[in-house]
């Protein structure tokens, strides 16, 4: 494998990224930020204005649609509506497979999708999730170096999402491709992806691995966009430089905490958030008591997860979600009671305000 095998954009429309073959890269940020028409510039569907788009080291500047080693799969699957699913499938399939048939390629991929009883259906008799599992079929078999998926989620009823999900990262694995999966839905990227790209305006705002987008967002911008609900304003008392990374002193909630920070926090002084996740605080429940007290919270709803219940707790810092598990006989919390509110350090995050 070359350094420039798989996809590599430079300068498109504000967008450098290299996706390494095999390597699934999801694609998140709000409507109107560029995603889908970033996708379309990497499939030749709309003119590149500036960069270059490479697929194993060839620039495709010159290099028509059809003739792109890429397949996008739409938010609606674009299948050939008098067609049955078999035929779909069977019209990507190339002539000349080496030691396999057609035939041989066409049963792989109807086998491997689960699509064997529905070869004889047309796509009008069947549901948004089957759709594109026939669309998943047709780029299977046409093995891309390159695959674009544009929110293929987006019109799947919620209980096919899950199955659909894995199915969409088995093939991805299989066929070895280098990904682009556009997605807003953050549980569907951290389920695919082995990178994550927060786009905001047309530019990519951070680019890292699922878990450190989710644990250290570059902002609180990024934060509203992987689901952090918590944001607490305060000031640097303190930085500190160690083995241990960049950390920064704050009070918050009656206390002061060495918290882990963004590098972009330099000078004590600076205004910063602390972002936390809802399994990030605690909190206990305790007696009315009188008087002013930081740390305590009380209770004003609840939303049953399950095993975690996820509390709204009003504080004098503001409204937070605390997540407390549920044993098999536990109960939520119910709305006014009282509870003390602390922090688990190593879980939350500073960044600049």
């Amino acid at each position: 494998m070359t350094a420039q095998a798989g996809l590599q954009l430079s300068g498109v429309a504000g967008v450098d990224l290299h996706v390494s073959p095999g390597e699934m890269i999801a694609v998140i940020g709000p409507s109107g930020s560029g995603k889908t028409t970033l996708l379309r510039r990497v499939a030749g569907l709309e003119r590149l204005p500036t960069g270059t788009v490479r697929i194993s080291g060839r620039d495709m500047a010159r290099i028509p649609v059809e003739r792109r080693p890429a397949t996008m799969m739409f938010e609606t699957p674009v299948l050939f509506p008098q067609l049955t699913v078999s035929e779909n499938v069977a019209f990507a399939v190339e002539r000349r497979e080496g030691d396999l048939t057609a035939a041989d390629v066409l049963d792989v991929a109807l086998t491997s999708l689960d699509l064997r009883t529905l070869a004889d259906r047309l796509p009008h008799e069947l549901s948004a999730g089957q759709r594109q599992r026939v669309a998943l079929a047709r780029a299977l078999v046409r093995r891309p170096e390159v695959m674009l998926f544009d929110e293929p989620l987006a019109h799947v009823d919620p209980a096919a999402r899950g199955g659909l999900l894995r199915e969409i990262s088995r093939i991805h694995r299989r066929m070895g491709s280098a990904s682009l999966f556009v997605t807003h839905d953050w549980p569907d990227a951290l389920a695919v992806a082995d990178r994550i790209a927060v786009m905001r305006d047309g530019i990519l705002v951070q680019v890292d691995t699922p878990r450190e987008v989710y644990s250290h967002p570059a902002s609180a911008w990024v934060a509203t966009r992987v689901g952090v609900p918590n944001y607490l304003s305060t000031q640097v008392e303190r930085l500190v430089d160690d083995g241990g990374g960049h950390r920064a002193q704050v009070s918050i909630l009656g206390s002061s905490w060495e918290v882990p920070a963004s590098s972009e926090l330099r000078r004590e002084g600076d205004e910063c958030i602390v972002l936390g996740h809802p399994h990030a605080f605690t909190m206990t429940r305790i007696e009315e008591r009188r008087g002013v007290d930081p740390r305590l919270g009380r209770v004003l709803s609840t939303t049953f997860g399950g095993d975690h219940v996820d509390h709204d707790v009003e504080t004098d810092a503001g409204t937070l979600v605390v997540r407390r598990p549920l044993g098999p006989t536990d109960e939520p919390w119910p709305p006014g009671t009282l509870v003390e509110v602390g922090l688990v350090p190593e879980a939350v995050w500073a960044v600049a305000e």
